[in-house]
């Protein structure tokens, strides 16, 4: 029986969970993943790679393009409002979730922490709604749900203002060096999102892929079974 993982974000990139994805795919875990809006209240990029009413069709094209380079096999993409994502009931948005736990199955799922990482209020509406989901009776497959996350020591080098989580949380981490080329070749397929890219990476477009993270850090939020693993995890599918 494959393994699975479903990530479930609000917008189309998959920036913060990069080398996860593409070092899970590549060992034939079965990726899937939730995406509930498909950005139409972004930036068009710099210079405009399209009119600002065909973002949301662009965005998507990028998305898919960017998770073939990541190995993702599946895509589930909704079309919320972007940027409204607080105003959906999240009784409505956990349903969506599970209904797709219920089609595919997953054993392990990733979203963002409550506080979001930016802060952005689509990030706390899809925890919200995840968490809904994964302690729901509804929930018969699931075994494990992470927060995808930002520790203390590491955050104190960010110039940009972001949220974090203390060391002594982190339960997981998944290292995967050799997923740095992959990780850059999808970020440059969101060519809309090349100013908030460029911000993030400095120099990504001129081929320095230095500053891409390969290590993720993580938070186990829920476990099925209820038991605390040994910690520090280095394996999503530890325990199960």
């Amino acid at each position: 029986m494959s393994k699975r993982i479903l990530f479930i974000f609000a917008h189309p990139d998959a920036f913060a969970t990069g080398a996860t994805i593409a070092k899970y795919a590549s060992a034939g875990v079965e990726i899937h993943l939730f995406c509930a809006t498909r950005g139409e209240a972004g930036k068009t990029g710099n210079p405009a790679q399209c009119l600002p009413e065909e973002l949301a069709d662009v965005r998507e094209q990028e998305l898919h393009r960017a998770a073939k380079q990541l190995g993702i096999e599946h895509l589930y993409v909704l079309r919320y409002p972007d940027g409204r994502l607080d105003q959906i009931p999240p009784v409505e948005l956990s349903e969506e979730i599970l209904k797709y736990m219920d089609k595919i199955r997953p054993h392990v799922a990733i979203t963002f922490p409550p506080h979001g990482i930016s802060g952005h209020k689509d990030h706390k509406a899809i925890q919200q709604a995840s968490w809904m989901a994964t302690v729901s009776d509804q929930n018969k497959w699931l075994d494990k749900l992470y927060y995808i996350t930002i520790p203390e020591s590491i955050a104190a080098h960010h110039t940009r203002r972001i949220f974090y989580d203390a060391d002594e949380l982190i339960t997981t981490m998944i290292d995967a060096p050799e997923t740095r080329e992959q990780i850059a070749e999808a970020l440059l397929e969101h060519k809309t999102q090349n100013m908030s890219i460029e911000s993030v990476y400095p120099g990504l477009y001129q081929g320095d892929y230095s500053r891409i993270r390969t290590k993720n850090y993580y938070i186990l939020a829920w476990h099925r079974s209820g038991l605390t693993p040994h910690f520090p995890e280095q394996d999503l599918f530890e325990g199960i």
